[in-house]
């Protein structure tokens, strides 16, 4: 649960590519915490990063990154920007004593990834990748199952995720060199990102993509197998090309977990437990999963935790992702 009342001074964060997702997703997210605060934005038009900053009460909107970066009440940046800026964004902001907070996928390839981690290292700053699941109360208490018991040994995995993306605003989704894949890198990283952290790590990862990358490099639809370092075997699907809906499925020994949809920040989910032994359904909330993230996160700079989501663990989903397209 996010503290009523911040033990710490608020650490000042710049958002970094300010569109439809700061304004539905992190502007709610930031109201709703108190050890972080919003005092700046960065878009490439000036007139529209000043405008924004206005209609939001933020102080200040850039669209000179160099010059946000000398603004010394910036102590973290959140970048939210198209993929393939991911990397440079990271690194200038890293060089300049700025923490870096990075929406997935960290970057579009793994060189990209590595190099994000090796300037953060060298520069002494923190660095954690938003995959937000991790901090939803769906998810956590599906793990929590697991962890228990209550499940038995884990036979198999399964998380779908799918929504139209002719319909989404970010036009770039479909640039293979902005994007730098599909609805694998774009959503099928949520499910990755979740069964391993729920299972633990991947030993093999077998993908069929549709187009295949031979015909085209922004795959639509993929369906993914998998089997974890358990033994425990496992599948994504991820597509662009049908109407939202999310589920997650574990299967054990002594019965499944189930949640649908398992995605949605502020919205309600059914999960459900059936064993030998007992049968559960339960309606939860997904919450302020973004503002959980966020408030992690600067603990971790006020030196009161260890970053929950390190730029390595940012690194083995693209490992996974660039070894399945890599098949074709």
């Amino acid at each position: 649960m996010i503290a009523e009342e911040s033990k710490f001074i608020p650490v000042g964060y710049a958002l970094i590519g300010f569109g439809r997702f700061g304004r539905n997703r992190l502007i709610p997210a930031f109201s709703q915490i108190s050890g972080s605060r919003i005092v700046a934005l960065y878009k490439r038009d000036l007139h529209e990063a000043q405008q924004a900053a206005r209609q939001f009460s933020i102080p200040r909107g850039y669209n000179d990154y160099s010059e946000l970066l000398r603004d010394l009440q910036i102590e973290a940046v959140y970048i939210t920007s198209a993929n393939a800026d991911h990397e440079w964004q990271a690194v200038q902001a890293a060089r300049s004593g700025k923490h870096v907070l990075c929406e997935k996928p960290l970057a579009t390839n793994v060189r990209s990834c590595q190099e994000i981690i090796r300037v953060c290292r060298d520069s002494g700053v923190k660095l954690m990748v938003a995959q937000t699941l991790r901090f939803s109360p769906v998810v956590r208490q599906v793990k929590e199952w697991i962890t228990g018991g209550k499940l038995g040994r884990i036979k198999e995995a399964g998380a779908s995720f799918t929504y139209d993306g002719t319909k989404s605003p970010r036009t770039w989704l479909h640039d293979y060199s902005v994007a730098g894949g599909g609805a694998l890198m774009d959503i099928g990283v949520h499910c990755l990102d979740t069964l391993r952290y729920l299972l633990g790590e991947i030993g093999e990862a077998h993908g069929i993509l549709q187009p295949p990358h031979q015909v085209d490099p922004i795959e639509r639809t993929a369906n993914v197998a998998l089997r974890f370092q358990s033994g425990a075997l496992g599948s994504i699907f991820c597509s662009y090309e049908s109407p939202y809906h999310s589920r997650l499925e574990i299967v054990g020994e002594h019965g499944r977990a189930t949640a649908e949809p398992f995605t949605l920040a502020w919205k309600d989910a059914e999960v459900r437990l059936q064993t030998d032994n007992e049968s559960l359904s339960l309606t939860l909330n997904g919450g302020n999963t973004y503002g959980e993230l966020i408030e992690s996160f600067s603990r971790a700079v006020r030196g009161l935790g260890d970053v929950a989501i390190p730029g390595e663990e940012g690194l083995r989903n693209i490992e996974i992702i660039e070894g399945i397209y890599s098949q074709g």
